[in-house]
């Protein structure tokens, strides 16, 4: 072999010293340190995909919290790294925009909006591994809620405000307002009325629960629907409980418009 050519031990060598003398002796916490920032440099520059785990902040139980976990026991998704609520991109937007505002406020870390182009949705999403982790240790099963049944955290049935959040959420994103038209008597009658559904049964109790804790008068000749059809409890449930979605709340005032009454707004 001629003297000029390296052998492959010394080019191993040479590159080791070279690597550490970049970044550190690798086989100390400080070297390692530096060889992982400068990889995640490395990486950010060439565009390569590769992924941190998204620094974010685990929240405390309010009631901002538990309004979020019913729109997610309603019209959201846990998967292993990310946590999404899709939504009905021409009537529910501003409701969109609220749940992400309120992705951001709780996790203090960026939420965004797409919407799919096959059909007339959008979709709020927050990529985290960790916080999917979290709604998941909280009972927000990945897959099909209504296959695993989906039940309310312990620590929001124990607690009356949490308990109305969570409901003001649920029926946000699965409930509806609407107008019972008939006639008796020759005359024409119109009533208010509010209807949600849903397929697990143990929301389902826990919503029409909820609303008789509250002293309203809820039925349920169906098994997934809860209707509240008493108007004056229709305008006392947008009081008490309120509303995040200006679906419903515009469909109330545009019933009620002569009354002079506006159903208040969480």
């Amino acid at each position: 072999m001629s003297e000029h050519k390296m052998s492959k031990s010394d080019a191993a060598r040479r590159g080791g010293l070279a690597r550490q003398a970049k970044y550190g002796d690798l086989g100390t916490p400080e070297g390692r340190r530096l060889g992982g920032l400068r990889s995640l440099i490395t990486h950010k520059k060439s565009n390569t995909g590769f992924n941190t785990l998204k620094k974010i902040r685990l929240p405390r139980y309010s009631e901002r919290l538990a309004e979020l976990f019913g729109i997610l026991a309603g019209d959201g998704h846990v998967g292993k790294y990310q946590v999404s609520m899709t939504t009905n991109a021409e009537t529910d937007i501003d409701h969109a925009k609220f749940v992400q505002k309120l992705f951001i406020a709780l996790f203090k870390t960026d939420a965004h909006i797409s919407r799919r182009k096959s059909a007339k949705a959008v979709v709020v999403v927050l990529s985290s591994k960790i916080a999917s982790e979290f709604f998941e240790k909280q009972g927000l099963t990945r897959g099909n809620k209504v296959a695993a049944q989906l039940e309310v955290p312990e620590w929001i049935r124990k607690n009356k405000k949490f308990s109305t959040a969570f409901v003001r959420g649920l029926f946000d994103t699965d409930g509806s307002v609407y107008v019972d038209t008939h006639v008796i008597r020759g005359r024409l009658y119109r009533n208010i009325g509010l209807a949600f559904t849903n397929r697990s049964i143990p929301l389902l109790s826990f919503f029409k629960n909820v609303l008789e804790t509250l002293e309203f008068h809820p039925t349920q000749k169906t098994k997934c629907v809860v209707f509240l059809r008493r108007e004056a409890e229709v305008y006392k449930y947008f009081d008490i409980v309120g509303s995040s979605n200006s679906k419903h709340l515009d469909k109330l005032q545009a019933y009620q418009r002569e009354k002079g009454r506006v159903p208040k707004r969480s």
